[in-house]
């Protein structure tokens, strides 16, 4: 009827499947490619899958038609079959009559006779099953037992299944695990997105006569066929069929939305979907042309809530005129008060805080060139030499001091007198080996920590020392007097600090010190050293061996004056 009309030598949207209208978007192309795979590589079974309506019939009939002389196919569109007549179908579609066999063994023992001379005629054999959702789980068993009939290397027969998605759990149920395993390839056809409905439409108009594909259908009318169909093309032809058939009748040039959102209504197509569970997600496009279809609604509805806000703001303040409102409004009145006054303390301490930091980084720089000026190489020996522990100030050196007594030095020490004082040190809580041995000899090396212990050998471990323990430090002389030159690392205020980069370095063979000395605005510091060389040079080259190797970034020569 309306083909004159517009101008159409054939209905453009028919229900037949028919190879010359077929169009094949990114997926349709992947599921012929995936048929005609399986075809060509003989991938024994191939699994495809889709909606109702989303051309898997179509999908079929455009691998036959491209089929050569080279295959010979078996199709079966109605499998609610019994497995005699299953038997009886195969028989009369292979062998061209209706002959039935005495027994089932008869049946296979001939069938595979066929297809090895199918093969030796370099035929590829396929069975395709459409509507196999549909298949009895007795019928799969026996499709399954069927492709047991192949050769060491090339199987005699392919098979397609094509269905719906109940077909996935149907396969998914354990009795059907052993041929799921079988399955090589298997593609499900999703619904035609947006872009790929407009292509379709057009392409099918200019196939049936249409000077251009796409001057029938306004943009919106296929945005609307989109939303309504929800991208199945059968559905696509059933709405598009109908709004051709009402434009016409309606005599309109141009297919809009309001058609066939009609079209769609009077069809009551809602209602001949899947279940909600495996509906396809609203697009955004979707949503547009939904919303473009009720706009008017919803300008109406704006508009009466404008004049519904301006009939409450104008009631409110006719209200605020009224005795009661003063009264209402002086709570406001006062927190606002309350932040502003809260808001000003804040910006007080604000700016206080700032006044703080800016006076701490002034006093960091002044600090920071009075330790330029304060460089260890310039120490003297009453700042960081070590200094002997002379009888008279033992009381001073600790309040752990007991009462000292006075042996004979060793003869590999050289001492200032021919009497050498030992002091005897009861540890506390706190104490370590190391920060004694600091405090009693003004410095502290690993010889030092070795000859304590030597004179205590209840000592095990020169890290580790017990509260109430007596430690007894013998007295230790240079044998000259005069300058000595170490490499100062690091100066630390805790000696915790100090000691654990004592430590650290002296595990790793290094010849380390801590030596406590006095600054100016710090206090007393415990400065850690590396080596004891007779000259600065020296001292100085050793420094640059430190810094290179990574043992410190900090690494500089310091001259200590023994006395």
């Amino acid at each position: 009827m309306y083909r004159n009309y517009y101008n159409l030598h054939e209905k453009p949207f028919d229900l037949t499947p028919s190879p010359r209208f077929l169009y094949l978007g990114e997926s349709h192309k992947e599921a012929l490619a995936l048929l005609t795979y399986g075809v060509v590589e003989q991938k024994g079974f191939i699994l495809l899958t889709g909606e109702v309506g989303t051309g898997k019939t179509t999908m079929v009939h455009a691998l036959l038609s491209n089929l050569d002389d080279s295959v010979q196919y078996i199709s079966i569109s109605n499998p609610l079959l019994s497995p005699e007549d299953f038997i009886d179908y195969l028989s009369f579609s292979a062998f061209k009559n209706r002959a039935h066999f005495k027994s089932k063994t008869a049946f296979l023992f001939e069938f595979e006779e066929f297809l090895k001379k199918c093969l030796n005629q370099q035929k590829n054999v396929i069975l395709i099953i459409d509507e196999a959702h549909r298949l009895s789980f007795d019928l799969l068993e026996e499709i399954r037992l069927l492709s047991n009939m192949e050769l060491a290397e090339q199987k005699l027969i392919n098979i397609f299944l094509i269905g719906q998605p109940e077909l996935n759990e149907k396969l998914s149920d354990p009795r059907c695990r052993a041929l799921l395993q079988r399955i090589s390839s298997r593609y499900h056809i999703p619904p035609l997105d947006l872009r790929d409905v407009g292509a379709y439409i057009a392409n099918r108009l200019k196939i049936a006569g249409a000077r251009e594909g796409d001057e029938i259908f306004s943009k919106y009318a296929i945005k609307a066929i989109h939303q309504y169909s929800r991208g199945y093309p059968r559905m696509i032809n059933i709405l598009a069929d109908n709004a051709l058939l009402l434009g016409y009748s309606k005599e309109k040039r141009k297919i809009t939305a309001g058609i066939v959102k009609q079209c769609s209504d009077d069809l009551s197509l809602d209602g001949s979907f899947v279940k909600k569970t495996r509906e396809t997600p609203e697009t955004p496009e979707t949503k547009k042309v939904r919303r473009s279809n009720v706009h008017h609604y919803w300008k109406w509805a704006g508009m009466l809530f404008f004049m519904i806000v301006i009939l409450f703001v104008g009631v409110s303040r006719i209200a605020r005129h009224t005795d009661s409102v003063p009264l209402r409004r002086q709570a406001p009145v006062e927190d606002v008060m309350k932040k502003q006054a809260l808001a000003e303390k804040e910006r007080a301490l604000a700016e206080k805080e700032r006044s703080l930091v800016e006076k701490e980084r002034i006093l960091a720089q002044k600090e920071k060139s009075l330790e330029e000026k304060d460089r260890p190489d310039q120490d003297t020996a009453e700042e960081t030499g070590p200094r002997i522990i002379k009888k008279e100030e033992e009381q001073a050196v600790s309040d752990h001091v007991v009462q000292p007594k006075t042996v004979k030095e060793k003869d590999n020490i050289i001492p200032e007198t021919d009497k050498a004082i030992i002091t005897h040190i009861i540890v506390k809580e706190g104490d370590t080996l190391a920060q004694l041995s600091a405090h009693i000899y003004g410095r502290v090396n690993d010889r030092i920590l070795r000859l304590v212990k030597e004179h205590n050998p209840d000592i095990k471990n020169i890290d580790r020392i017990d509260v109430g323990q007596e430690i007894v430090f013998p007295s230790v002389f240079r044998p000259v007097q005069g300058s000595t030159f170490t490499v100062h690392i690091a100066s630390f205020k805790p000696f915790e600090h100090a000691q654990t980069l004592f430590q650290e370095l002296m595990r790793k063979g290094y010849d380390v010190y801590i030596i406590p000395a006095y600054h100016t605005h710090k206090g007393k510091v415990f400065r850690v050293t590396m080596g004891n060389f007779k000259s600065k040079q020296e001292a100085k080259d050793y420094a640059v061996e430190v810094r290179k190797k990574g043992v410190s970034d900090y690494a500089e020569a310091m001259q200590l004056e023994m006395r």
